[in-house]
């Protein structure tokens, strides 16, 4: 248990530490599926700061032209808000679909406020001041407030993890192919059976009938 504690203490540190030289060297920090909850800690507190995270598309015209002012938000909350805890943070959700569902990302770019344990959705201008505005002190009087929504479960996430092993997908569609192929096997199985069964129906048929034919001409030929 203490080691757990120890370890779980060094993370939490290392976080701080990090989010802190990001803030300081005023960078745009990439959020992704699998560190998304552990930076933010959107659900459990927000402890390591304020995050405002832009949800975008690569492909999205109104995504790249909103990237550089992005950068310029990042650089200047860390030039005039150091002590603030400010980051500004982006993820591509077309390569992270889970934190597109569990956010319910349907535009690009959807820009959403952590902050005080709550979340904010920005709807304002998209030049620097209004951002940088909005972030400072701004979200409390304009910002849409929203649930947070939860995690993915611990059996939520295993079962990502197994549908992502890309052993487990070959193993499945070897399985499926030789399902399919006994599916198939065995309706030709039953064809063949089928036919057989009548070929000998016909086969036998034609013999009653021939022994039969015979047998009247003998009983007439004794007559």
């Amino acid at each position: 248990m203490k080691f757990a504690s120890s370890l779980s203490s060094v993370v939490f540190v290392s976080i701080l530490v990090w989010m802190n030289n990001a803030v300081v060297n005023g960078e745009v920090v990439e959020l992704t599926d699998d560190n998304f909850e552990h930076q933010t800690q959107a659900s459990t507190g927000q402890t390591t700061g304020k995050w405002f995270v832009k949800f975008y598309a690569p492909w999205c015209g109104h995504c790249v032209s909103l990237a550089p002012t992005w950068e310029d938000l990042a650089a200047k909350v860390a030039e005039e808000n150091p002590a603030d805890g400010i980051v500004i943070a982006k993820v591509d959700v077309t390569q992270n679909s889970d934190i597109a569902k569990r956010f319910q990302i349907q535009g690009f770019p959807t820009l959403k406020y952590l902050a005080d344990r709550k979340m904010y959705k920005y709807s304002g201008g998209r030049n620097l001041d209004e951002l940088h505005a909005f972030v400072t002190d701004g979200y409390k009087e304009t910002g849409v407030l929203e649930d947070i929504p939860a995690p993915p479960s611990w059996l939520q996430m295993k079962l990502k993890a197994l549908d992502d092993n890309s052993w487990i997908k070959t193993t499945m569609a070897d399985f499926d192919d030789i399902l399919n192929f006994r599916k198939n096997a065995a309706a030709v199985m039953l064809g063949m059976g089928f036919v057989f069964g009548v070929l000998i129906g016909l086969i036998l048929g034609m013999s009653m009938a021939s022994s039969s034919s015979g047998g009247s001409a003998a009983k007439s030929k004794k007559e």
